[in-house]
């Protein structure tokens, strides 16, 4: 613990003048032994919630409070401080004694090293709580060490906190399920998204005008909504002929080869093999444009259904379908 705490006090570029704060802060609930960082977790989340809301009060001196809230969320959700405990391996020095714990905080640290841009509303794998709960413990234990100073706990940790989610980028990254309703909503459309449990995992499906778009499964319900949305508006950003620019939506994804590909993987997990449908099939002989879905029934999670983008001829739309899919079960962790 003595190294733990010399190595954390290094990352933040403070020596504690009662290190005792700072054992407890890297100390689990499941060390009965010891005091754990539960009392300074609950301090930590306030001192940070409030620390954070000074700094986007002045900086942002006119904005309204739901862009000031949206930031603020941001900068300081579970995924952000999740994110913030994985770039700095503070959980490395977090003593506990819970079986499994190391190999999720792990799983999510890799898929986080894959992640190439900010991440502003989470990736496509639920943070574990502990590594918020670890960053809320230690800016506790620094703002209880301050003597209860918002303004130097500021200074203290908002290096932890960079790259700070600007207003820029959540113009550029809005939050996928805020725009798909922003988008429907112009295009006067009702969107609904359902969810259901297929043992231990949720599905979550989005239907556009009581037609189904997109689907993805999840051991998390947030993380299957979410991908489920990202889906839906990859299909829309084509099919309503949407100004892409200004909402930020990615390229249509296309993969070679993907329907060999997911034959392949279908095989390998011993589902049944993919099933293509036309969803559109329209226009005359020399402009024919069709839109093909793929569906896959599997034992475990019932059918899964996504829909690919327009194209020229069957084979394409199939493959653009295999693509989605393929890039669907990835996000979701079963390739």
């Amino acid at each position: 613990m003595e190294a733990s705490i010399d190595a954390v006090e290094w990352i933040l570029n403070y020596r504690f003048r009662e290190k005792q704060h700072l054992e407890d802060a890297l100390t689990h609930s499941s060390c009965s032994e010891s005091t754990s960082y539960e009392r300074l977790e609950f301090v930590g989340d306030a001192a940070l919630n409030l620390a954070f809301t000074n700094h986007v009060y002045l900086v942002y001196p006119n904005l309204d409070p739901g862009q000031l809230s949206s930031i603020r969320a941001a900068n300081i959700s579970t995924e952000k401080l999740a994110r913030v405990a994985v770039k700095h391996g503070l959980f490395q020095f977090v003593r506990h004694n819970v079986v499994g714990l190391e190999q999720k905080v792990k799983e999510f640290a890799e898929l986080v090293s894959q992640e190439n841009d900010l991440v502003a509303h989470g990736g496509s794998m639920k943070a574990p709580k502990v590594l918020a709960d670890i960053v809320e413990a230690v800016a506790a234990a620094v703002y209880v060490d301050v003597g209860f100073d918002l303004e130097t706990l500021w200074k203290i940790f908002r290096g932890l906190l960079e790259p700070i989610v600007t207003l820029k980028d959540l113009q550029q990254q809005p939050q996928p399920v805020t725009m798909l309703f922003e988008i429907c909503q112009k295009q006067g459309k009702q969107v609904d998204i359902r969810h259901r449990k297929n043992g231990e995992k949720t599905i979550a499906s989005v239907y556009v005008d009581g037609e189904l778009v997109a689907s993805n499964i999840s051991d998390q319900k947030d993380t299957a909504k979410r991908n489920a949305v990202r889906g839906a508006l990859h299909k829309l950003s084509k099919s309503m002929a949407l100004d892409v620019g200004s909402f930020e939506i990615d390229e249509p994804f296309e993969m070679e080869g993907a329907k060999q590909k997911l034959h392949e993987l279908c095989n390998k997990r011993k589902w049944s093999r993919p099933i293509y449908e036309l969803e559109k099939d329209e226009g005359p002989p020399h402009e024919k444009k069709f839109i093909s879905a793929v569906l896959i029934p599997t034992n475990e999670y019932g059918i899964l259904y996504i829909t690919g983008d327009e194209k020229f001829r069957v084979k394409e739309a199939e493959n653009s379908a295999a693509s989605y899919m393929i890039r669907s079960l990835q996000e979701s962790g079963y390739m």
